[in-house]
């Protein structure tokens, strides 16, 4: 639930106050979605929030996140001027990390080890039902009182429930099952050896799969992003463009479980790369299918494989490095995605300046899957799927 309040008040219902600001203020729609690019600041405190969840544990950075979006949200009816409005959007997004995938990651890992790939799926499902119930939410907030300040009121009660919720409930095993060497999961071994920074720059796999998930990134940033303005430009209706939203939501929870299950079974990167080459091929079926019907099976199948990628980052790194210092390595990992962050909204909007639609910018990220799934038969090839040992 966690996840499903900072995914799906972060990203999925931020359009909806899009005209109530604009409106109050007078600030104009390019001022007011600006506020998106503290998404990266995110990325940038991920590694400093990933170190110190390695030392306390998962329930201090849950916690202290969830009351700093509480905060964020709950100051924002304050707001009177357009900093005060970038200043509050960098401290919801620059606590997101922390009330969402770092603390699923460790505490699936620490609790069930034997099912972690079907929990982390189950886990991160909260990101698609919070895509699929935060809109509906608080666009009756904001409809019922006519006020979006009501609405933003309500969304910092939540995260404040919520961080009391985490405080009482979560734990984590005793201290002598997380500091074990190997840990079994299932058909394998996960080495749970302390990494450090400067081990991290002299392995290989750590740069495969850093780079991997950097340009799996873009999924989110060039086309969920601009998939709905895509299949209103191809003269859909804005009614069937939202409901082909809602089957990408809805297919992508059945992703992140299905897939997560295989990875119990087989090595997850190349569970990865199956989900990179599912994308591809939704891609392609968006692009060639136009407004036919076909959509809206081009949409499920997109929505499967770019769902289970967020499920499958986390056990991606568990199963390269382990989990002892999975905060840190995850945060450093994290920090690499300001690129896809900064560069995505930008790839799609030239694409759509220069050559009127968004086609090229579509095929391009389609183009980076396939180097990310080659990147990752790579590192399989020749790193056999085994960890470098560091003492």
């Amino acid at each position: 639930m966690s996840a499903a309040l900072a995914i799906g008040s972060s990203n999925y219902a931020f359009g909806l106050f899009v005209e109530p600001l604009a409106e109050e203020f007078g600030w104009t729609r390019t001022y007011i979605s600006a506020s998106l690019s503290f998404m990266a600041l995110g990325s940038l405190t991920s590694p400093f929030m990933g170190n110190l969840m390695d030392r306390y544990g998962a329930k201090p950075i849950m916690v202290s996140s969830l009351l700093i979006m509480s905060i964020g949200f709950a100051l924002r009816p304050l707001m009177t001027e357009l900093w005060h409005w970038y200043c509050l959007s960098a401290l919801q997004f620059g606590a997101l990390n922390g009330a969402a995938i770092f603390p699923a990651g460790r505490l699936v890992g620490l609790w069930f080890p034997k099912t972690r790939g079907r929990v982390m799926g189950m886990t991160m499902m909260g990101n698609n039902f919070g895509g699929l119930t935060l809109p509906i939410l608080i666009g009756l907030a904001i409809g019922s009182h006519s006020a979006w300040e009501i609405a933003y009121i309500y969304v910092a009660g939540a995260a404040l429930i919520f961080a009391v919720i985490s405080f009482v409930v979560v734990r984590e095993p005793s201290t002598n099952k997380i500091e074990q060497k190997n840990v079994q999961v299932a058909n394998k071994t996960l080495d749970n050896t302390t990494w450090l920074f400067r081990d991290l720059l002299k392995s290989p796999t750590f740069y495969a799969i850093a780079l991997a998930i950097m340009l799996g990134n873009f999924t989110y940033t060039t086309i969920l992003g601009h998939v709905f303005a895509h299949l209103v430009d191809i003269d859909i209706s804005e009614t069937s463009a939202a409901l082909c939203l809602t089957v990408l939501a809805g297919c992508g929870m059945f992703g992140k479980v299905i897939l997560g299950y295989f990875t119990e079974k087989i090595q997850t990167r190349f569970v990865m790369m199956v989900c990179f080459v599912g994308q591809i091929c939704g891609i392609i079926l968006i692009l060639l299918i136009g407004n036919g019907l076909g959509i809206w099976f081009a949409f499920g199948l997109f929505g499967f494989f770019m769902g289970s990628f967020g499920a499958l980052v986390p056990l991606l790194v568990q199963d390269s490095f382990g989990l002892k210092s999975f905060g840190t390595i995850m945060g450093v990992i994290s920090a690499t995605t300001v690129i896809s962050f900064g560069f995505g909204p930008i790839l799609a909007g030239l694409s759509y300046d220069l050559l009127g639609s968004y086609r090229v910018a579509f095929i391009l990220v389609a183009i980076m899957f396939g180097i990310a799934t080659f990147i990752l038969n790579w590192a399989k090839q020749n790193k056999n799927l085994k960890t470098e040992t560091v003492n």
